[in-house]
């Protein structure tokens, strides 16, 4: 009789669900149990080996410069889920390196190593502040002349990423002026969620950005997935592979994707103006068109393309797209 209750006691523990907490401020060596000891790193979670209905919190206002790749599936009815806890901003995932150390190189040459995972990581995007360097292919290495020899210009290679710096004492960033931002890429694609013959899964509250290659990839045998009130930004220009989520799946049943295609249909008539424009700024700054088209007074060019946007939010106020109608793309709702 005790043996079986013991067997009845061990079967109940296994099928409660566990929920573990993942902060900037934990530890990989804390058991992730609770808010106060959380684990620290998305690549701990990766290892680990999850049951149907367990939940994965990340904290909010946090950022994660790695993947993540989902070990577990749940069953139907018991979902695997990775959600937000705390307050604040979306906990975010991106592409976008780690803060890198600089050294300088020779000439007009800094370099930094860029970290051990994704394996074989390269750069072949970067940005200055609001402006995307241009990359130069090794020929043969990042060191040869005449690869790198003009302001903003990078190159990646042997695991390093190089950039032009024609001061030998100011860092990249001085130098500048401004954060330095390699994004992070591989040869099979830099993705940051991996959903590989995994199901019964839900994601939400989350967000992606800064990748030049695949925001969320689901693909083999996966599932039965939800993805639901989240905001993937690509942000990068003139990638080759699809941005958002990309769905390679074998033949599935059902993948649910809530509240998309709504950037803006949550925020004021103001924060719409202000994402608009920076959209315009960005792209204005990126081909230098304040210099090279002449523009006296950018002031005032500022205040007639406000005008503009201004007709564009009126627009989009008006429009169904921004009523909130669940639509099927790779930009969701905002967390």
């Amino acid at each position: 009789m005790k043996r079986f209750l013991i067997l009845v006691l061990l079967l109940a523990t296994r099928c409660v669900a566990a929920t573990y907490y993942v902060s900037n401020s934990g530890s990989d060596s804390n058991p992730g149990t609770s808010t106060a000891t959380p684990w620290l790193t998305l690549a701990h979670v990766n290892a680990h080996s999850f049951s149907p209905g367990d939940t994965i919190y990340l904290q909010r206002g946090g950022t994660w410069n790695e993947p993540l790749i989902v070990p577990s599936s749940g069953t139907s009815g018991n979902p695997i889920t990775f959600d937000a806890y705390g307050t604040g901003p979306a906990p975010v995932l991106t592409g976008a390196a780690p803060a890198l150390t600089w050294t300088y190189n020779s000439g007009n040459i800094w370099s930094a190593q860029l970290p051990a995972a994704p394996a074989s990581a390269t750069v072949l995007t970067m940005q200055f502040g609001s402006l995307w360097g241009q990359y130069k292919a090794p020929s043969p290495t990042c060191l040869t002349a005449g690869v790198i020899v003009n302001p903003k210009d990078f190159c990646s290679y042997g695991g390093y990423v190089y950039v032009y710096d024609s001061s030998s004492t100011n860092a990249p960033a001085v130098f500048y002026g401004t954060t330095i931002t390699p994004i992070l890429t591989v040869a099979a694609g830099y993705q940051l969620i991996s959903v590989n013959s995994r199901k019964w899964l839900t994601f939400q509250h989350l967000k992606l950005q800064n990748f030049d290659k695949i925001g969320v990839l689901v693909w083999a045998a996966s599932d039965n997935l939800v993805f639901a009130n989240m905001e993937v930004d690509g942000m990068v220009p003139n990638s080759t592979n699809p941005l958002g989520l990309y769905i390679n799946a074998t033949s599935p049943a059902s993948i649910k994707i809530y509240n998309v295609e709504e950037l803006f249909a949550s925020k004021s008539g103001s924060d719409k103006k202000d994402a608009a424009m920076s959209f315009l700024e960005n792209a204005l700054a990126t081909v230098d068109a304040v210099a090279a088209r002449e523009i006296v007074d950018p002031n005032k060019f500022r205040d007639g393309i406000s005008k503009i946007i201004d007709g564009t939010v009126e627009c989009l106020n008006a429009s169904t797209w921004a009523k909130g109608s669940p639509q099927t793309s790779g930009v969701a709702h905002q967390p």
